[in-house]
């Protein structure tokens, strides 16, 4: 595997995607959201929801080590919920200055 590929991986499990979910405020919109992640074997590092006056619920899910691809599949099936309004996708990339310059060291 060359250095440029193993790099790139580091920075993808190291990226964190925030997604942020509204939902109707139903008993099942919490469960059926996570219920994708558990899915795809992947254990989420925050799960938060809030229920607001009016009939809506924000849920919020950090998890690490996602690449854009597979973050999208699951944005796209969450989405696809009866359940969801709405599904936004935010990825942070921890450590992006890190890995590069380690790549220059190999390099």
């Amino acid at each position: 595997m060359s250095t440029a590929v193993a790099a790139q991986q580091e920075l993808v499990s190291l990226n964190t995607v925030h997604f942020t979910v509204s939902a109707a405020a139903d008993p099942a919109a919490l469960s059926r959201v996570v219920e994708f992640f558990a899915l795809n074997d992947i254990l989420p590092e925050l799960v938060r929801s809030r229920r607001f006056n009016g009939g809506l619920l924000t849920i919020d899910i950090k998890a690490r080590g996602l690449d854009d691809r597979r973050a999208g599949v699951i944005a796209e099936k969450i989405r696809a919920s009866v359940l969801v309004y709405s599904v936004a996708v935010e990825t942070i990339a921890v450590g992006a200055d890190l890995v590069d310059r380690r790549l220059r060291l190999l390099g």
